[in-house]
């Protein structure tokens, strides 16, 4: 139940629970306004629910990350829903890119007649370049980024992506990335220098099976002849101390690796009961939430 009306419950909270504010907009724009502007209320009562769950020891910490929506939402284009909704969509859109050989437009087609799987492709997108950006200190090192994404999007905007990238390899820097994730989720503590040359190595090892396994006009993007040290040797790793940053890491880790459905998240009886609960009390006949300043005083 609660997979199936997940995208109407913020709606709902919104209609119900938060007061609108100045005159009544019209219809259109007030179903816009319930449907967009109050997911971040929202957000903050859910994953304040879900974190009681845990507390409360309901839930493990893998089923909290599966349910909780993202702080950091509002960092990509699309809507970050929480894990559990997008869980195996990744895996699943690899297996797509990997059967498609011939036309762009199939491809699309296919990641497009789900749009939590649409979701999850753009989110991991823009999620992966922001983490690579954040951890480039040096301006060629962005430039390397720069040139696989320009020729990448460049490829999609022609429709050449399938003809241009062999996407069947794309498992494969799948799995770089996740280990590249779990390095970087690694303690501040444990980020010695043993640590740090294993992330410039893996990330020299990701750029290559980029350049060279899956782009098939890729082979001079690594090279520059102004270059004055190794491709990585410098990363800016302040990052790793930002909360909000690691949250993004473990998510993006969840999309990718996540491969069964989480269907049955949570397990516990109980904390399924209260999630249940929580979401039906939204959709009940209640009046809608005045203005504090309209309410009547308690005295």
């Amino acid at each position: 139940m609660l997979r199936s009306r997940f995208e109407a419950i913020p709606t709902a909270f919104g209609k119900h629970l938060v007061p609108r504010h100045g005159s009544q907009p019209k219809r259109r724009e007030r179903e816009k306004e319930d449907k967009n502007l109050h997911i971040d209320k929202f957000s903050d009562i859910w994953n304040a629910f879900i974190i009681s769950l845990r507390d409360e020891d309901l839930i493990n910490n893998r089923e909290r990350d599966l349910l909780i929506v993202p702080s950091s939402a509002g960092d990509t284009s699309v809507f970050q829903w929480p894990p559990f909704l997008l869980a195996s969509k990744i895996p699943i859109a690899l297996d797509m890119a990997k059967s498609v050989k011939k036309r762009d437009e199939e491809l699309r087609k296919r990641i497009n007649q789900d749009p939590y799987t649409f979701y999850a492709v753009i989110e991991c997108y823009e999620t992966l370049l922001n983490i690579l950006y954040s951890l480039m200190a040096e301006t060629s090192d962005k430039k390397v980024v720069d040139r696989i994404r320009e020729s990448l999007e460049d490829s999609i905007e022609r429709q050449s992506l399938v003809r241009e990238f062999r996407l069947d390899e794309l498992p494969q820097l799948s799995a770089k990335f996740d280990k590249l994730l779990t390095l970087l989720l690694k303690t501040e503590e444990e980020h010695d220098t043993t640590i740090k040359t294993q992330i410039a190595n893996l990330l020299q090892d990701t750029m290559e099976i980029i350049t060279q396994d899956i782009m098939k006009n890729g082979q001079g993007i690594l090279k520059d002849e102004n270059r004055d040290n190794q491709l990585f040797a410098n990363l800016n790793l302040d990052s790793i101390k930002d909360e909000a940053w690691r949250e993004k890491c473990v998510r993006l880790q969840l999309l990718l690796t996540t491969k069964e459905s989480a269907i049955y998240v949570p397990t516990n009886l109980e904390a399924r009961r209260r999630i249940t609960f929580f979401a039906n009390s939204l959709f009940m006949k209640m009046p809608r939430a005045p203005q504090v300043r309209s309410m009547m005083s308690f005295r």
